[in-house]
């Protein structure tokens, strides 16, 4: 595509005029944005931009080499509200002097379109518009930048459910590129397939993704982007056929047997949402076990996207796990994921429609029975503990377990096992609730200070550990006074 050409291109003239580390950075920086290695990229950033700022007779460089730890936030790691400003900032700072300047070859919006859209992209549906409409007055066609933009464009389109003009759109910025005599690049492709996907047209973007398949990546020489290319499509395949298996178009076997593993999702933030699409409609016609390993993986994933402000695709998650739980009949799992929904929720601009989803939910898992004590309350961490691997089932081990400190609040044993479970189905942020009103109302209680100690370094929760440690030691002094 004709970002990676003008990488390559512009290398290639910095070696030939001498600068062989800057012109190693020029490709090294967008390749690590790519793999979302934001620490090596926080780590060469400085070095490089001395040698740039160093370099004479050159292009001016240090933007672009500054805009790549953004990118990699904003885009393969799934950045939302927490790098809002840093991308309000840098755009900023590229236009502070109204030059309109952007670095070759990307443009300073692209970083903030993607923020917007990690958000909220509905509800920023405007910003996002008034913003590409600015910025298209500073790229032409031909340029990466102009590409980038254009995709940005469409992807707005598409949230603001108008994929028919996404198409039209596309279809109208390639033919301007073509008439420069080049061609849009590999990745352009993807737009149509968000477009084609939400019109219902799912086979028509699987065709898409076959001819990107064939007659692009496979051109390429080994490396990042192809990589990253093949990842992309091989996910975008896969939630594809998902769901025409749920219709009854495809085979179910044949979607599952293109399903990525759990583990290269779990590496790859901002596929996750993609993954998790496709397992739901493959649970739903009976390929994919609905289990809390499941239930366990989407809490975990929509946690870091709450953490990070991606709060519509949050929201997203969070519904589908919802929806899950409430078929396993996990009411803890449930109730909790009702929770992160609601606070998703709340950070939205625009959300009618998941909002009626979210009502619809929450009122499935309500209606989830709570669990029946079988054994007295001192009796049931006996009878868990004797269960054989393949009957342990964490998320009802949960449900007992609070079962059982509704009837004894302060078993600091039953805290202890509850904060053991919660932290299994990745749920300590939710555990930590009961087990601080133990230790607020008993500070001096050592065994419930402790369970709630180890649940907090568990969640690496530095703030949690501190104010535990400022609870005990008022309650120590206050001890002292009395004394």
């Amino acid at each position: 595509m004709a970002l990676w050409a003008w990488v390559g291109g512009t290398a290639r003239e910095l070696r030939a005029a001498g600068h062989t580390e800057l012109a190693a950075a020029v490709e090294r920086m967008p390749r690590l944005a790519l793999e979302g290695n934001l620490t090596r990229l926080d780590a060469e950033l400085p070095q490089a931009l001395r040698v740039a700022r160093a370099a004479e007779g050159v292009p001016r460089l240090e933007e672009y080499l500054r805009h790549w730890p953004l990118a990699a936030r904003v885009g393969p790691l799934k950045h939302g509200a927490i790098a809002l400003a840093d991308a309000e900032a840098h755009r900023g700072a590229l236009h502070a002097q109204g030059t309109g300047y952007c670095p070759p070859p990307v443009c300073g919006a692209e970083n903030l379109l993607s923020c917007y859209a990690n958000i909220d992209g509905p509800g920023y549906a405007v910003d996002r518009a008034a913003l590409l409409t600015e910025a298209a007055q500073h790229t032409e066609p031909g340029q990466p930048a102009f590409e980038a933009l254009a995709l940005a464009h469409a992807a707005m389109l598409v949230d603001d459910e108008r994929p028919d003009e996404a198409v039209h759109h596309l279809d109208a910025q390639a033919a301007r590129v073509r008439a420069t005599g080049t061609d849009v690049g590999l990745y352009y492709g993807f737009g149509y397939v968000r477009a084609l996907r939400h019109l219902d047209r799912h086979s028509a973007a699987l065709d898409v993704l076959a001819h990107l398949e064939n007659n692009g990546v496979a051109r390429w020489p080994e490396g990042a982007p192809r990589t990253d290319a093949h990842r992309r499509i091989r996910f975008e395949r896969a939630r594809l056929m998902a769901w025409l298996a749920r219709t009854g178009r495809r085979p179910a076997e044949e979607a599952l047997a293109v399903l990525p593993d759990v583990l290269e999702a779990e590496a790859h933030p901002s596929l996750r949402l993609t993954w998790v699409e496709a397992v739901e409609q493959l649970v739903e016609v009976g390929v994919v076990r609905n289990d809390w390993r499941i239930g366990a993986t989407l809490t975990s994933w929509t946690r870091y996207l709450e953490k990070v402000g991606a709060y519509r695709p949050c929201l997203e998650m969070a519904l589908i796990a919802l929806r899950l739980a409430t078929a396993r009949g996990a009411r803890w799992v449930a109730l909790s994921t009702v929770q992160r929904a609601q606070r998703a929720l709340f950070r939205l601009r625009r959300a009618d429609d998941l909002r009626d989803d979210l009502i619809e939910a929450r009122e499935g898992a309500a209606r989830i029975p709570p669990s029946v004590l079988q054994v007295e309350p001192e009796e049931l961490l006996v009878r868990l503990r004797a269960e054989q691997a393949d009957e342990v089932d964490p998320e009802r081990q949960a449900d007992l377990v609070l079962a059982a400190l509704e009837l004894r609040p302060d078993d600091t044993t039953l805290l202890a096992a509850f904060g053991q479970v919660g932290r299994t189905l990745k749920l300590a942020d939710v555990v930590v609730e009961t087990q601080w009103a133990r230790v607020r109302r008993a500070p001096g209680d050592q065994m419930a200070a402790l369970a709630l100690l180890e649940t907090l370094l568990h969640d690496e929760d530095v703030p949690g550990v501190r104010s535990l440690v400022r609870t005990l030691s008022s309650a120590a002094a206050m001890h002292a006074t009395h004394a």
